[in-house]
């Protein structure tokens, strides 16, 4: 047994974490054209039988690795309808979406579909994977307006979008449509049947882009309701679709940025002073299509010539993150923990070389690494730095984290790999508790002897609680009540002020954001010091 230490102060940070891809608050995690937005999305080709995406590993990996370098945090799958039969498909598709969501940064999936059956596939499939293997949207595709019946046509669109959006809300997924050419009333109707609308910008370059089809904007904003849209921008070219009549951007990209099209859409629309744009909330961007991205020839060097270094800190220190580019045009975004910064009272240049953070709090604490898009004609492309990470020294006022390695317990856990130790054993990005996913649930540390807690950080993700309690024991049978929290709509939450001994500390979620979800937690960390008379117990 160590020697008494009067004061050791301890750390107690909660990360849940379910699947990233429902956007549940104003945080952004995606960067392109100069604009944090909600995703940067692509279609992607899965195909089938020999030529498959699904199940060939190199071919998935330079698809994410693709994904990855250019801030593509959206896939929306082609060539799913029919795998309810195809159970080998399905535990693929799992693979392949655990993958991109742990490991590339992914933030959600989609399945393209065109028949309302196949959403109850997707269902079936969801309900019987995990959160991290599911598929979060519902997107139809379906061009009503080249159909030679319109008018039916687009009432089976209707119908479809009815059935999609009653799978929807009980499988906690969204809706959206592809459209191209639409009339006012289609727009309207559209508006309000759907969460999201991607409309097309098929062009063959961006001269004047947001003006093609801008009254298709307009109709959408004449809904009932706010939709959510995104420009959709093709990569086609007569060199990677063989088809030398009929192309649209794969030529232009070979000297442009992919950026390039959204910089110029969003600046174009930004300048526009119409009532109706209230109407409408601009999510992002995304290209069709991925299979031809990998044969436009264009420079592709890595640009990056400084990465940001690891830094070990003390709270209320400063810290400065760095890069260097050798891209002379360009646009820089920085992202903590894979959510994209804006300045704020104690970030500073978020959109420059140099990241600047005062004051350094346990919520600035984790990984960093930036985006940097090139519009340079001799070298047009994007790339990441290598991540960098802001840790706090353990020698600093003798902060220590001592929750690490202490035995934790849970109400339940959904699976092996996912047990509630996870949450001590130091790991914040990889290693995580998760819950079942019915009912009340709550996790606990037993910190292996009594300290004064005089404060807590939470830090969520999308399933993030809406109303929970945070409960304090001295011998884990008898819980008292520390804070309940209730309507909380955050993902840091921040809780100080508290003078209160306790051994063991317990969150106890009531009410998630995702109710078909559990709660999942990666670390465990509880400002104070140890109680008086205290010793450690090893």
């Amino acid at each position: 047994m160590n020697s008494c230490i009067k004061k050791t102060l301890v750390l107690l940070k909660f990360v849940i974490l379910i699947s990233l891809s429902h956007s549940v608050n104003a945080q952004t995690s995606a960067f392109v054209g100069g604009e944090c937005v909600a995703i940067n999305g692509m279609y992607v080709s899965l195909k089938r039988g020999q030529d498959s995406l699904l199940g060939d590993f190199n071919q998935e990996t330079e698809l994410l690795e693709f994904s990855q370098a250019n801030g593509i945090n959206y896939l929306i799958l082609y060539d799913l309808e029919g795998m309810g039969d195809e159970p080998q498909r399905q535990t693929q598709l799992a693979n392949f979406i655990s993958r991109a969501k742990n490991n590339y940064g992914i933030q959600e999936i989609a399945a393209a579909l065109g028949a309302a059956s196949s959403a109850d596939e997707v269902a079936a499939y969801n309900d019987s994977h995990a959160y991290n293997e599911r598929i979060d949207v519902l997107n139809l595709e379906y061009e009503f307006w080249h159909q030679s019946d319109r008018i039916q046509a687009f009432s089976d669109t209707l119908s479809i979008l009815a059935h999609f959006e009653t799978i929807a809300s009980s499988h906690n997924l969204q809706t959206e449509i592809y459209i191209g050419w639409i009339t006012a009333s289609e727009g309207a109707a559209l508006a309000d049947a759907v969460d999201r609308v991607l409309v097309h910008y098929y062009r063959q370059n961006d001269i004047n882009i947001l003006q093609y089809g801008l009254d298709r904007l307009e109709y959408l904003a004449s809904g009932n309701t706010s939709v959510k849209i995104a420009p959709i921008f093709s990569n086609e070219g007569p060199l990677n679709t063989g088809d030398p009549t009929g192309y649209f951007m794969g030529p232009w990209l070979e000297t442009h940025s992919i950026d390039q099209p959204f910089k110029t859409w969003i600046t174009e629309y930004q300048q526009l002073t119409d009532s109706w744009k209230q109407k409408l909330d601009v999510m992002g961007s995304t290209w069709f299509l991925y299979n031809y991205f990998a044969d436009i020839p264009y420079v592709n060097t890595n640009h990056i010539t400084l990465q940001p270094q690891s830094q070990q800190m003390c709270l209320g220190d400063s810290a400065t993150l760095e890069l260097d580019t050798s891209a002379v045009e360009r646009d820089i975004a920085w992202f903590h923990n894979g959510q994209c910064l804006n300045d704020s009272a104690n970030v500073q240049g978020s959109s420059t070389d140099t990241l600047q953070i005062a004051n350094l709090s346990a919520d600035h604490l984790g990984q960093y690494h930036a985006r940097i898009a090139s519009y340079d004609s001799a070298n047009p492309s994007s790339h990441l730095t290598l991540s960098a990470n802001i840790s706090q020294d353990q020698s600093c006022s003798a902060v220590q984290n001592l929750a690490i390695g202490k035995v934790a317990s849970a109400s339940s856990y959904i699976a092996a790999g996912y047990e509630p130790n996870r949450i001590t054993d130091g790991d914040t990005t990889n290693s995580r508790w998760a819950s079942a996913y019915s009912g009340d649930q709550w996790v606990q540390v037993d910190l292996g002897e009594e300290v004064v807690i005089s404060g807590l950080t939470l830090t969520w993700e999308a399933a993030y609680a809406i109303d929970y309690q945070i409960l304090y024991s001295s011998d884990g049978s008898n819980w008292q009540l520390l804070q309940d929290i209730t309507n909380n709509q955050q993902l840091i939450n921040s809780h100080t002020g508290f003078s209160q001994n306790a051994r063991f500390v317990r969150i106890l979620g009531t009410k998630k954001a995702l109710p078909q979800w559990g709660f999942s937690l990666y670390e465990l960390e509880v400002f104070g010091s140890k109680a008086s008379g205290a010793c450690s117990l090893n």
